[in-house]
């Protein structure tokens, strides 16, 4: 018997990797594993679920530093991809903080040349405090899997991991990662990633080797291709106060920190719904991000049913480094949420959202989406618009397959609603498209593939 550390950073690395395929699939390997798991609120709901005499839980120390931080701008600013300079135009142009606009586009700029990437790995490895070395002195791990290679705790585990000769394996925690959030400051000795161009990713701007990288597919999209998980149409409108006689559009909203305009949206489509605008009778499922606070919150829709998902530790609130937002809800799912966002996706004839993954999870089963590209009853330049983040990379592989419309205005929502809601087969052939471009495979196997992936790194 081995031991095998596992970091689950938040609500999404636990539904990924716990919730999945992937954990039983380590479980049944007969290895120890112990879950590294983030802040005290959580240790009695990972206890609870997951705790057992193959499976411990342990609690990181405290990974905020200053240096950290140092590392955290300097890291996502190095990255040389397109989605890196729209975030520095967001953060810092927009915001006229012109000194940190221009130390960013430097390093961005350093961030094209492989050396000088390797350079600040080197630094970062070199010279960087320890970390948890109590938990490695303890349970003496054979293998470290950092479920999200961005987090400060997964880095500095990473690095720890490799000073004292520990096999690694890291996970793009998503499909936008590699490209949006940070360079790779701590290489694992393999990454594992969901399709074909997070393998690009992975290779350049990621600089891992071809060898290094093993496509697996999305583990959390197992689960549509069980059939036995979908509620009849009735019991699930029932129990969200919808009508089942009506057509539904589920609308992941997004948080303020991306789109404040949401509220504008809704109130607009509430209006139109009432003036009777659609060729079928129309219902909205408003779905709120687990993470992040949405002042649609409270809005009386007489055709909206809002929807608040997730498992919440508290009301203090903490960075989000996905975002890098301060305050976002400490948040994960249960088995029932991850049932119940199937259900929500099934049972709707159509999906709008702001440049989310939820338009790949649509895909999955069968769903396309609508992509919001306006900022409600403003106008606003390109830069400070909503538009502009579908300029990021992981997006443009959505858009260049014609699958998800990217409106820009009220008429254009509308309109492709009704095409949608007119024809199911409107853009089937580029819905078909998408799926073989970023899914991989949709055979209820990836999560199986990704355990087995971990485990072959103990051989």
């Amino acid at each position: 018997m081995k031991t095998i550390f596992i970091s689950i950073f938040d609500g999404d690395t636990e539904r990924v990797i716990l919730r999945t395929d992937v954990f039983s699939t380590l479980k049944e390997s007969g290895h120890r594993l112990v879950l590294l798991i983030r802040g005290k609120d959580r240790l009695a709901h990972y206890e609870k679920e997951y705790g057992s005499e193959e499976v411990l839980i342990a609690l990181l120390p405290n990974a905020a530093s200053k240096w950290e931080t140092f590392w955290y701008y300097l890291s996502w600013n190095t990255l040389p991809t397109r989605a890196g300079s729209v975030r520095r135009v967001r953060e810092y142009r927009n915001a006229g903080k012109w000194f940190l606009f221009f130390l960013g586009s430097v390093a961005g700029a350093l961030g094209h040349v492989k050396i000088w990437r390797e350079f600040l790995r080197s630094v970062y490895f070199s010279f960087g405090a320890s970390y948890a070395d109590a938990l490695f002195d303890t349970y003496k791990p054979d293998l470290l899997f950092a479920a999200n290679m961005f987090s400060s705790e997964d880095t500095r585990l990473l690095r720890t991991a490799k000073r004292r000769g520990i096999k690694t394996v890291t996970i793009a925690k998503s499909w936008d990662v590699l490209t949006t959030k940070a360079f790779t400051r701590v290489k694992a000795d393999r990454i594992l990633v969901y399709n074909e161009c997070n393998r690009n990713e992975a290779i350049s701007p990621g600089d891992y080797s071809a060898q290094q990288v093993t496509v697996t597919g999305f583990p959390q999209f197992d689960i549509y291709t069980n059939a036995s998980i979908y509620e009849p149409r009735e019991v699930f409108c029932t129990r969200l106060g919808l009508d089942p006689a009506r057509r539904i559009v589920l609308y992941g909203l997004p948080g303020d920190w991306k789109s404040p305009d949401t509220r504008a949206i809704l109130t607009e489509l509430d209006r139109r719904i009432a003036s009777q605008a659609f060729v079928k009778p129309l219902q909205i499922l408003a779905r709120f991000h687990p993470k992040y606070q949405d002042s649609s919150e409270g809005l009386a829709g007489e055709h909206i049913v809002f929807d608040r998902p997730g498992i919440y530790f508290g009301k203090e609130g903490e960075f989000g480094i996905d975002a890098g937002v301060a305050d976002t809800n400490r948040w994960t799912f249960g088995d029932a949420d991850i049932l119940h966002l199937a259900n929500s996706i099934y049972h709707s004839d159509v999906v709008i959202n702001v440049d989310s993954t939820l338009t790949l999870d649509a895909a999955a089963l069968d769903k396309s989406s609508i992509l919001i590209g306006f900022d409600g009853n403003r106008k606003l330049p390109y830069r400070r618009s909503i538009a502009y983040i579908y300029e990021r990379e992981h997006y443009r592989n959505v858009l260049v397959t014609g699958a998800a419309p990217l409106v820009r205005n009220y008429d254009e929502l509308q309109a492709e609603l009704n095409g949608f809601l007119f024809n199911p087969d409107y853009k089937r052939k580029e819905l078909n498209l998408l799926k073989a471009k970023l899914l991989y495979k949709i055979d209820g196997m990836a999560g199986k593939r990704m355990g087995e992936a971990v485990l072959d790194m103990l051989n």
